[in-house]
């Protein structure tokens, strides 16, 4: 069998923004801004060297604004990247002590931001906008002193941007919005990531077919789809994943032709029973409500397999169309 670089899809690390494929807004903002500031550097006295950004990344789970966080790091060429998850940085104790330890060669990334509570908001509000941080005397909660901040680069990411107090939100210099994938954006970036890793594939149905079935999200394309493939394929020893292994592959993920999963089935099954309370599907199909309005519902309706009328929803004729033939139970 032919050398592999690896064998996961993770191995590969993106350090350049001219190598990410699609979303080509965002890149061609952060280009410009980037030669903005390093043109600025250039130019300024020591005392008074720019910061960039900070950087708000919004969109949808799995469009890549990690991926993009990652490879605006090595751009910017700093040596630090301190990551975090909103959820994770639940004190403003916390959040301090990762702003003191940053210094000017170092970025912060927080993905999730929205899921910060609102003091942990003010106090990076702080941060950016004065550089310092404002720490109790003592006991005391009315008096404080103030600690200098270096010039660090925050970049912020999330998927509900409106979560987030205006201040800190309307603070972001650089805003970048992330879109779902075309196919032929999807289809770049599985080759991109095949090739890196010196995955042979039998043509380039395999990976348009990858595509297909991700829901127009690179992080389906490539750590479910891709990854699975690859898996099946090494498990029969083949030298390159062919349009038989993706098969087999969809087949032990239950991922139908949509890029629909079980549950997904399962739902759209229950609205064609005549089920369509928000209550009654979540009773039904043994999940929360606010699972089935936040995560299974958006992609149904943006292709059409469902809509809404005020409290009720109703499975379409592409939906039904779609339930009735599909291969998968």
């Amino acid at each position: 069998m032919s050398q592999n670089i690896g064998n996961d899809v993770n191995q590969i690390k993106i350090s350049s923004l001219s190598k990410i494929q699609g979303q080509a807004d965002v890149v061609d903002l952060l280009q410009v801004s980037l030669e903005s500031y390093f043109n600025s550097r250039s130019t300024a006295k020591p005392e008074n060297m720019p910061s960039f950004g900070p950087v708000l990344l919004v969109g949808h789970s799995g469009t890549g604004k990690s991926l993009v966080a990652q490879a605006l790091h090595s751009e910017l060429g700093n040596l630090n990247l301190i990551e975090s998850n909103g959820e994770m940085v639940s004190t403003t104790s916390e959040l301090s002590s990762m702003l003191i330890t940053a210094d000017e060669n170092t970025t912060v990334f927080i993905d999730e931001c929205q899921a910060l509570n609102s003091k942990v908001q003010h106090i990076l509000l702080t941060a950016i906008s004065e550089r310092k941080l404002y720490v109790p005397r003592g006991t005391s909660k009315k008096t404080s002193y103030s600690v200098p901040l270096a010039n660090f680069t925050l970049i912020l990411a999330s998927t509900h941007e409106y979560q987030l107090q205006d201040a800190l939100r309307n603070r972001m210099r650089i805003y970048c919005r992330f879109n779902y994938y075309s196919i032929d954006d999807l289809t770049n970036i599985v080759k991109q990531r095949a090739d890196s890793l010196g995955w042979k594939y039998e043509n380039d149905e395999v990976l348009r077919t990858i595509s297909i079935r991700a829901k127009s999200t690179p992080r389906l394309a490539l750590n479910r789809n891709l990854q699975m493939a690859y898996n099946v394929s090494i498990s029969h020893n083949n030298e390159m994943i062919t349009l038989s292994d993706v098969e087999e592959a969809f087949k032990l993920l239950k991922i139908d032709e949509l890029g629909l999963d079980t549950l997904e089935r399962q739902y759209l099954r229950t609205l064609l029973n005549g089920s369509n309370k928000l209550n009654v599907l979540s009773s039904k199909t043994g999940l929360p409500s606010a699972t089935i309005s936040n995560v299974i519902e958006p992609f149904l309706l943006r292709e059409g397999l469902i809509d809404k009328d005020g409290s009720n929803r109703n499975i379409t004729e592409k939906g039904k169309h779609h339930i009735l033939n599909t291969n998968y139970q």
